[in-house]
């Protein structure tokens, strides 16, 4: 009885070390309501679109960090830095790197898990920049120059 009762402590304990803090993630989106609401469309003709970024990728970013983080993602900004402004590590699973790298395999076909260093990473803007050179660079997807695509509209990845 005691051991069941010691490892159910234990894991009451870790699970809160590994979860988000829900306390910063409420004041990191009352701070971000402050800003407009973007939806995705607007947030990448408003950031993205005049730089080449593709589409794609604004709209795996936009939906896959939403997910992972909590954050009413169209009220973020490109400058926004993950760790000074949006408290990244404290908001999102202590997973999340994990499933970035599972999502961007499963959405583009495209491993980013030798390359992708999180500490040379230090906005939203330099994420969405690497995911795109790299997968313009190491993929043949012309999808991801093309809105018009159904590829990579399709949600059923969420």
């Amino acid at each position: 009885m005691w051991h069941r009762f010691k490892n159910f402590w234990f894991s009451l304990k870790s699970y809160d070390a590994l979860s988000p803090d829900l306390r910063v993630r409420r004041q990191v989106n009352r701070s971000l309501r402050k800003r407009p609401m973007l939806s995705l469309e607007p947030w990448f003709q408003a950031f993205y679109q005049s730089h080449g970024i593709a589409y794609a990728i604004v709209h795996f970013t936009y939906v896959h960090l939403a997910k992972y983080s909590g954050l009413e993602f169209g009220r973020v900004l490109p400058n926004d830095r993950l760790d000074e402004d949006l408290h990244w590590s404290q908001v999102c699973w202590f997973d999340w790197e994990t499933h970035l790298l599972d999502d961007f395999w499963n959405y583009f076909g495209v491993d980013i898990s030798d390359c992708l260093d999180l500490d040379t990473i230090q906005t939203i803007n330099d994420l969405v920049i690497f995911l795109d050179r790299y997968v313009t660079d190491h993929s043949s997807a012309s999808a991801l120059r093309n809105p018009s695509s159904d590829s990579f509209l399709n949600t059923e990845h969420y």
